[in-house]
């Protein structure tokens, strides 16, 4: 699930483009909308698993604390955050581009 949040999208668009697989993820330098739809929500999945891993060693022994289950809610809870920040942050920058009108 993981891969599938962060390197299928990003290998759909960029290809095997390793400058821009480098500039994206690890300098995390987004140059255009559709880069910030790619970059933030990969970002978002595995800062999201992190803590989503975070309850597990509390020994509560309840059903949704075990292995994979409270790491997937946490990736999916912050794949969905990061894509609402990044169409915020994709419609903040094609809004800095676009020409004054008098």
């Amino acid at each position: 699930m993981m891969s599938l949040f962060t390197t299928v999208p990003a290998s759909s668009v960029l290809g095997s483009s390793w400058a821009d697989w480098r500039r994206i993820f690890a300098q995390t330098k987004p140059n255009g909308s559709v880069e910030y739809l790619i970059c933030l929500p990969a970002h978002g999945a595995i800062i999201g698993g992190w803590f989503g891993a975070w309850p597990m060693p509390l020994d509560w022994e309840r059903p949704w604390q075990e292995w994979p289950i409270s790491v997937s809610y946490g990736a999916i809870t912050g794949y969905l955050v990061a894509m609402v920040l990044s169409l915020g942050f994709a419609l903040a920058h094609n809004r800095s581009y676009l020409p004054k009108r008098d």
